[in-house]
């Protein structure tokens, strides 16, 4: 069970981080598309080199980093919208 909370947290933390690193990002290109990707790059890139995954292969830092995206992606998104820009 206490895995499950350090999952769940480490969740929350990684879609704070995607969308805190996305709108840094951002300012220098102005593509969200774009802006997501260099951020998803990153984010993996720093994630691998920590070694937080290192038993565990490939895998678990590719679906962090893609869901915590997703997320990101679709917040930011939804506040564009919201905000009508």
């Amino acid at each position: 069970m206490p895995s499950a909370f350090a999952w769940m947290g480490g969740t929350f933390v990684a879609i704070f981080v995607a969308i805190v690193l996305t709108t840094a990002i951002r300012r220098l290109l102005p593509m969200l598309e774009a802006a997501l990707g260099l951020s998803m790059f990153a984010m993996g890139c720093a994630l691998h080199l920590s070694g937080f995954f290192a038993g565990a292969g490939p895998w678990p830092v590719f679906l962090i980093v893609a869901v915590s995206h997703a997320v990101a992606g679709l917040a930011i998104r939804q506040r564009e919208r919201i905000r009508g820009i």
